[in-house]
């Protein structure tokens, strides 16, 4: 049986590996509108926002609350969560009752740029 911290490590590590991806995978040239000194400039604030991804509890849609690990740092009141049950990234928008899911999923780096 996997103990609970077992199984966070193990979400953790799939978490970090998503993100290096994406990161190795991103091309400034291509990406959003191809403007690649903005694609670059979008690059590194999300690297600098990167955090260890961290169990939190977060509001959903319909008054639902559940647990995803935040991935960077605030930006605004806006952070990017990776949501284990959809095996997604999303926009979380902070509140005084927590974050808030803003239904925008996708990448790590699309939702963290789309603020």
């Amino acid at each position: 049986m996997v103990s609970e911290q077992e199984s966070q490590a193990r979400e953790v590590a799939h978490i970090k590996q998503r993100i290096g991806s994406e990161i190795e995978a991103f091309d400034p040239t291509t990406a959003a509108a191809g403007i690649e000194d903005w694609n670059e400039a979008t690059l590194a604030d999300f690297r600098n926002a990167l955090i260890e991804p961290n169990l939190i509890e977060v509001n959903l849609p319909g008054g639902i609350t559940d647990f995803a690990y935040a991935v960077t740092r605030q930006k605004g009141p806006y952070r990017v969560l990776w949501l284990p049950w959809l095996d997604i990234f999303s926009l979380a928008v902070e509140s005084r009752f927590g974050p808030v899911d803003i239904n925008v999923h996708g990448d790590a780096i699309g939702c963290f740029s789309s603020v």
